[in-house]
């Protein structure tokens, strides 16, 4: 199905949003005054997240928040933040930095995916022969790229037989942000006792506004640059209108491709297609952004306040994740879903232990924290962390985090098409995913090889 054919009152849209707002606020305030979530510092969206899970429909009842209403807000919301992210204007700055963190980033979730796709066969063989064979391919998509792709691609297969994907792909999300947030702060304590952060000596060096996530005895920072002449128009409608305007063409590109493909007999790869319009949106926004630039417009739009838009989109997106997971769903699959996502962190651990100190010429351990937190929650779990063990961003850490992100983008395009290898090119069958797990397994093996290579003619042009 099309995810965008879902009637929707426009009531409850707004009262969604109303009350998905009032959660935000009220994970502000528990932010705010709660000594727990200081320690561990747990983000605001997903503080209120598992406050709407637990007082929306399936607990207590008190929120009349739909889960499939939810799921697609997260499924717009995810496109809205890659076309924020698109025209942004960014420093070209490709070095070693970004290129290896790209690398390490994209090897570790084809390792989660390996894990998480062999771990499904093995419970189909044995506990769990009514287990969908791909259920584990959406723990790389929850863990490694957010609850908003996690949910898109689990819901699209469940025209496959896969009940509940959608719900599977929020709780491998939720169970990673978890994972980054608790078992990532452990791990900077364990790294600060065994001395090996490189500018800090104790968590007692983070002000009380990081912890308390309220700026008040800080200067408070620029959020973004007025653009336009107010009297005009006011500059930050002028941005989301650039954004949704982005957005009106990337569904009339996707709708005109999907009607070609139909037309051409691949029916089968349409909600596949649908599945990835954030890349289609991405890349809109892209050209959108270098015609501006190359006709001297891009003056128009501000980064500061695209960062803000897209923050936004990502709070809503998180908040609605995480309320929309259906709680029925998660226990049906609990066992496989634990093991796997177990696993998994206990491999990213030592699989990034090990790049890190190698790949890498510094910042060892902010490095490897901060990557941590983005093969388990998002980047910005990655950043989060960093700035624990790098208060000011004075390393060049953070910033490679975000250059390598976009790099890691197009090199993670393959592993994309990876994952929808059973559905779309297999029938479904068990012999498909089985080859697809050897194909994911070449692909990371290749990615090591690769890696390497590119690090041995670096290190020979510095001699």
């Amino acid at each position: 199905m099309n995810p965008w054919d879902l009637t929707i009152n426009l009531k409850f849209v707004v009262l969604d949003l109303t009350f998905l707002s009032l959660l935000l606020i009220l994970g502000t305030i528990l932010r705010r005054y709660n000594k727990f979530f200081q320690k561990f510092l747990i983000p605001n969206n997903i503080i209120a997240g598992f406050i709407g899970l637990i007082l929306g429909q399936q607990l207590f009842k008190l929120l009349p928040l739909d889960p499939a209403r939810l799921g697609k807000y997260v499924y717009h919301l995810l496109a809205l933040t890659f076309v924020a992210i698109g025209l942004r204007q960014e420093k070209k700055k490709w070095g070693r930095g970004p290129l290896s963190k790209a690398f390490a980033n994209l090897t570790t979730i084809i390792l989660q995916g390996v894990i998480g796709l062999f771990v499904s066969l093995v419970f189909v063989y044995t506990l769990k022969p009514d287990l969908f064979p791909g259920t584990g391919l959406l723990l790389p998509l929850g863990f490694g790229m957010g609850p908003g792709l996690a949910y898109t691609m689990g819901e699209s297969w469940e025209q496959y037989g896969m009940v509940g994907g959608g719900d599977v792909g929020l709780t491998f999300a939720a169970l990673g942000y978890l994972i980054a947030y608790f078992a990532g702060i452990f791990i900077i304590y364990r790294g600060i006792k065994n001395k090996e952060t490189t500018l800090i000596d104790g968590l007692e060096d983070l002000s009380a506004d990081v912890r308390k996530g309220v700026v008040k005895e800080n200067e408070p920072k620029i959020a973004g640059y007025l653009t336009l002449s107010q009297e005009a128009i006011e500059p930050l409608a002028f941005q989301l209108a650039a954004i949704g305007t982005v957005y009106l063409f990337t569904y009339f590109v996707v709708s005109g491709l999907a009607t070609l493909m139909q037309n051409a007999g691949l029916e089968g790869f349409v909600p596949t297609l649908w599945s990835f319009h954030f890349l289609v949106a991405l890349l809109i926004a892209l050209a959108f952004r270098k015609i501006l630039d190359i006709t001297n417009k891009g003056y128009l739009l501000d980064k500061g306040l695209m960062n803000r838009c897209a923050g936004v989109f990502v709070d809503y997106l998180v908040v609605g994740a995480i309320a929309a997971i259906n709680l029925a769903i998660v226990w049906k699959y609990i066992f496989p879903i634990l093991t796997m996502s177990i696993l998994s962190a206990i491999a990213s651990y030592y699989m990034l232990r090990y790049l890190c100190w190698r790949a890498f010429d510094d910042y060892h351990f902010e490095r490897f924290i901060g990557l941590f937190g983005e093969v388990t929650g998002t980047l910005n779990s990655s950043l989060v962390l960093i700035r624990v063990t790098d208060p000011n961003f004075d390393t060049p850490v953070a910033e490679d985090m975000v250059y390598g992100s976009g790099i890691g983008l197009f090199l993670g395009f393959p592993m994309l098409v990876m994952l929808t290898a059973p559905m779309n090119f297999f029938n479904n069958t068990i012999t498909g995913y089985w080859i697809t797990l050897g194909i994911l397994a070449t692909y990371l093996v290749i990615l090591l090889i690769a890696w390497r290579l590119i690090g041995f003619l670096h290190a020979k042009k510095s001699i």
